[in-house]
């Protein structure tokens, strides 16, 4: 099953409690999630209402006492599934299942920060092959390439010692 990242973000930010879409939103930005996962405010409320369809989300209407009638959504036992499925699935390409760690059973959660430290130990393997390639170039280029490879060299190692301080803290029990 395919989950996509905005499907992520709606999944684990609802696993927290029930929200309408402007409320997620704004957790999604006062927790910094724009700077590691692009998600657009229409894409959000697309996925709301595909996910609902879908059986993944129950919505129900409120009224607003302040403003218009909003949407409010929770998770399903069936969205529930998807967001781990989705969080299994995303682990090695990107640190955004990283984000919904807590929301996991340990076993769960130590499983997907292996699946993060094996796909950046493969992230290192294949720069040290390509810096390998470069070696010696005289090329602009390629020094240029190289430059940016000793820059993804560093932020690689900085998340392989981030994600060494997940699984050595307070996520080592229970995330």
């Amino acid at each position: 099953m395919r989950v996509s990242r905005v499907e992520m973000v709606v999944l684990g930010l609802l696993a927290e409690g029930p929200r309408h879409g402007y409320e997620l939103l704004e957790r999604f930005r006062e927790r910094g999630m724009d700077l590691w996962a692009e998600v657009g405010r229409a894409s959000v409320y697309q996925a709301l209402r595909r996910l609902e369809r879908e059986g993944a989300l129950a919505g129900r209407q409120q009224e607003g006492s302040e403003g218009p009638d909003r949407r409010v959504y929770r998770i399903t036992s069936t969205g529930r599934a998807r967001l781990r499925a989705g969080l299994r699935e995303h682990a090695r390409g990107s640190p955004l299942a990283l984000g919904f760690l807590h929301l996991l059973p340990s076993d769960e959660a130590g499983r997907v920060v292996a699946a993060r430290a094996q796909a950046l130990e493969d992230r290192r393997a294949r720069i040290a092959a390509a810096r390998e390639r470069l070696a010696g170039t005289d090329d602009p280029a390629g020094g240029l390439a190289l430059r940016l490879l000793e820059l993804h060299e560093s932020l690689t190692e900085s998340e392989r010692r981030w994600l060494e301080t997940v699984r050595e803290g307070p996520y080592a029990g229970r995330p």
